[in-house]
This record gives structure tokens, sequence and C-alpha cells, in this order.
């Protein structure tokens, strides 16, 4: 005669295995921080947080299964959140998924991410030092909006858009580098960046919208800012953008003679400088310091240890 208990215990575990790939689970970091996932199709999710976590690490796989993705939301408002570490799985960060997370300090993206969502770190205003993959196309609108900490941001070649009101806010940020791909800078994309005095936009870009850089809403008016330089090359969209907003513009070799005579380190200027000063002397030498640049980006990557909710 079968035993009922057993038969009851094997239902219940089929049942079980059932659920786990459709329903959320924990995986727990501690007794005091976790992250939720979901399993579908082979791959793993992570869908939210519970209690107050402060440094996380989202591991490569869970129970076998690669997490390849981060939901919607998932750490809206997590304030207590300090680090978090992604792995290299990761291809999709949703929209506002880690909006108002005011305690983030940094941000390594995973290397083979290709979909970064709209307002992913709004209002991250402890957010200093963030980490693009090559792997993007482009930056979604409001993606570091009133990130105010952010001190400067490399826009690695590959991305070809750099949304609406992307770093709008950014009141700390000093630098930008934009990459050789960028062919799109949109409406007020560095809007406010009271600490940026000059941007170089490369020729690749057709189209750039309006405020897009060089304009503040000080004293509660808009206007251009008086000092801000445009730099690029002659009869370009960035010259044409300058003329059209009374901007100062800047051409390339005036900007590379500037940067010869220069005491402003190295790893400040853009790194479109570098075949041009090939010729002068001064490109192998600004290229090591590049490298090295590079290199102390790697290791902070390595030391790292992720509207209302749905």
């Amino acid at each position: 005669m079968l035993n009922f208990k057993k038969i009851t215990a094997v239902i219940l575990s089929v049942i079980a295995m059932g659920l786990h790939c459709r329903c959320p689970a924990v995986y727990a970091q501690s007794e005091e921080s976790a992250f939720t996932h979901t399993l579908i199709n082979g791959e793993v999710t992570i869908i939210g947080f519970s209690g107050e976590p402060v440094y996380l690490e989202i591991p490569e796989y869970i129970d076998g299964y690669p997490v390849t993705k981060i939901r919607d939301n998932a750490f809206f408002n997590c304030s207590s959140l300090k680090q978090i570490s992604l792995p290299d799985t990761i291809t999709e960060i949703g929209h506002h998924t880690f909006y108002g997370c005011n305690s983030l300090e940094s941000i390594v993206l995973p290397d083979l991410l290709t979909e970064l969502g709209m307002g992913a770190f709004t209002n991250c205003t402890s957010l200093s030092a963030v980490t693009l993959p090559l792997t993007l196309e482009t930056l979604p609108e409001a993606c570091f909006d009133n990130c105010s900490a952010l001190a400067e941001i490399v826009i690695p070649q590959g991305i070809s858009s750099i949304g609406d009101y992307c770093f709008t806010d950014c009141t700390a940020l000093s630098y930008v580098s934009i990459g050789a791909d960028a062919s799109h800078i949109g409406r007020c994309a560095f809007f406010n960046c009271s600490s940026l005095t000059s941007i170089y936009i490369p020729p690749s870009v057709t189209t750039i919208g309006d405020m897009a850089v060089g304009f503040s809403d000080e004293n509660s008016s808009v206007s251009a800012v008086s000092d801000f330089t445009v730099m690029g090359i002659e009869d370009s969209q960035a010259e044409i953008y300058a003329q059209s907003n009374n901007l100062p513009f800047l051409h390339a070799s005036e900007a590379i003679s500037l940067a010869k005579h220069s005491s402003t380190p190295v790893k400040r200027i853009p790194l479109w400088i570098i075949p041009l000063l090939a010729g002068s002397g001064l490109g192998l030498f600004a290229l090591s310091c590049i490298i090295a640049v590079r290199q102390v980006r790697r290791d902070r990557k390595s030391s790292h240890e992720n509207y209302e909710k749905d």
C-alpha cells in the first residue's frame, strides 16, 4: 500500500518546482538585506529588494540560471543602497531602476549591457562615478538627471544618442568626453550643469536639441551661460549651435594649440585630441596617461562589492 504522506510530499514538491519558474524568490545577502528575483524562460530577472540594503552583489547565476535583467523600478527609492556590483551577464536595466537611490556612490555598468531605461539613475544625488560600457547605443531620457555629485563622464564610442535631459542638473559635472559615434544630443541634455564651462562636440553630431549645452536657470530665469565655450570643427553642427545661441565657439585647431601649452592635467584633455597630437610629440605621452586612467577605472570596477513601483 502506498504511503499517503510520501505521495503528498512528492505532489507538493512538483508544485513548488513549477511555481519557482514564475514566482518571485528571495536571494538573501543577510537577514537585513536581500533582493528578489523571478525566473522566466531560463533567465533570472531582479525585480526588487527587501529590507534596507547597503552593499549588494548580484551574482552571475542564481540556481544555475543566468541573471540577465534588472526590472523597471527594481530599486526605486532604495535610499540605503551605497554600492551595488552588477555581473556582466546583465544585458538590460529597466526604466527608473535606481531612481532616488540617493546614497548610491558609484556604478560600473555591465560590459554586455545593451539597454538602459529612461530615468535609470534620476535623483541619485550621491553618485560621483559612472563607468559606461562600449555596448550601449543610447543614453536615454533623464538617465542621470539630478546626479548632482557626478563630476565627470566619459561617453564611449558606440553611443550614438544622448537623450533629452540626460544630465540635467548635474551641477558638479565639470568634464565631459563625447565619443566619435555620437550623432544626436537631446534637448536640455546638459542643462544647468553649472560647473561645466566647455564641451567638445565631435563632427559626427548632426542634431543638437534646444538648450542642450550652455544654458542654466539660475535665479529662476533660463539663459545662456556667458562664459561657456563650445568646441568643434569649422562649419560643424557644433559651430552652428554656438552661433545660434550666441555662445563662444573654439575651433579644434585652437583647442589643440591650447592643449599643447596648457597646464591642465592630460586626463582632462578630450580623447579626440590624441590622434591629432600624434605628430606633435605629445601623442605618446597623452596616450600613456589615458591608458593609466583606464587602468584606474578597471581597478575601480574590481573593487565594487544594484514614478512609483508597479
